[in-house]
């Protein structure tokens, strides 16, 4: 009997982490240029469990700050709303990904090169924290067009 009230405290006591429920998909940070002042991060955030989780804040030593952010059109004109929080529906996803919801990592500490990795911190809404690793990533050119044709190549 004894080892029954043992096993059922324990059993009550034990307490799934929201941190536990949340798996990060393909996270990348594109290389930026030397000198830029803002990089961007995606990925893909799936949450396990039965209740949604706020990511609260992220930070990171690499970087003077990190916010969040939704790219959206608003009266017409492509805007990027800062958000105070992304949240991950119970047993649902958030796609963070260019043109959309997205980190926005603001005065490097150095110019990052494909293959380095940047240390992330999330906090969640319940203060528990998630350390995630994320690469630099090579991206292909995307050169620009205008209407006169006089800016950069394709």
């Amino acid at each position: 009997m004894k080892q029954l009230y043992l096993l059922l405290g324990l059993l009550l006591s034990f307490n799934i982490c929201a941190a536990d429920s949340l798996n990060f998909s393909n996270p990348r940070i594109p290389e930026a240029p030397p000198g830029a002042s803002v990089m961007a991060a995606y990925m893909e955030i799936n949450n396990t469990g039965n209740e949604q989780i706020d990511i609260i804040d992220i930070k990171s030593p690499s970087f003077k700050s990190i916010e969040m952010h939704l790219s959206k059109e608003v009266d017409g004109f492509a805007k990027m709303l800062p958000q105070k929080q992304l949240s991950i529906p119970a047993n649902g996803k958030l796609i963070l990904e260019p043109g959309g919801y997205h980190l926005m990592l603001i005065k490097p500490s150095k110019w990052f090169k494909q293959g380095e990795k940047i240390k992330l911190n999330f906090t969640l809404s319940n203060n528990e924290s998630i350390k995630l690793e994320v690469s630099i990533k090579k991206t292909r050119s995307r050169g620009m067009k205008c209407a006169a044709g006089k800016c950069g190549g394709m």
